[in-house]
């Protein structure tokens, strides 16, 4: 098991973190989980009380050197779910542009990392197998570990620093899926259901 730095902190500054950074995509509005605004999903309790957003960041603590939540207008809300637990946040002033530019900044605002697991913030339902395998082919070698679960790709995603340039070109809106559907040097490993389970709707909270 791995210590992360920080200490909750939020800045703007690239962030002195080393190692293999999980990297916590949280830059959506939840539009469809709440087209008022008013209920922010990442902050919403699943049945055993935790944050949605917590939980996402729970989950990676035990297999990454450090947490760093890319998160967008509401960092404060975010910030305040995390209470306790070992992260750092960068806000990204482009998150409406899309999840490409969220990922974009999270990869830029951590030039020492060795590599990222780049996780979703309204993916909570991880389990601890499922990390571990991505994080496990990445010390084995591969250059990008995804998981999938009957056939269905899933996050998180494993990227080795081989990919930062390529990673900082994608496109804002449409993210680093086109590009990953172009790589043949995937190392897939299996997941549980929970890879490609989110939070979209109210339902899905469990």
């Amino acid at each position: 098991m791995l210590t992360p730095q920080g200490a909750g902190q939020i800045t703007t500054a690239p962030l002195a973190v080393a190692g293999r950074v999980g990297l916590v995509l949280a830059g959506g509005a939840g539009q469809r989980f709440d087209p008022s605004g008013e209920r922010y999903k990442l902050v919403q309790p699943l049945p055993d009380g935790r944050a949605v957003v917590r939980a996402a960041c729970e989950a990676l603590l035990p297999w990454v050197d450090a947490v760093v939540v890319v998160c967008g207008a509401r960092q404060a809300e975010i910030a305040n779910a995390l209470a306790g637990l070992a992260w750092q946040a960068v806000p990204c002033p482009e998150a409406a542009r899309g999840m490409g530019a969220t990922l974009k900044h999270g990869i830029a605002a951590t030039p020492a990392a060795s590599g990222w697991v780049v996780a979703l913030a309204d993916m909570p339902f991880l389990a601890a197998g499922d990390i571990g395998a991505v994080v496990q082919a990445l010390a084995a070698g591969a250059r990008i570990a995804r998981p999938r679960h009957e056939g269905v790709p899933g996050h998180p995603v494993g990227f080795s620093a081989d990919c930062r340039n390529a990673l900082l070109a994608l496109d804002d809106a449409q993210g680093a899926g086109p590009w990953l559907r172009q790589q043949a040097d995937i190392t897939w490993v299996a997941g549980g259901p929970g890879v490609v389970r989110d939070v979209d709707v109210p339902a899905d909270l469990g």
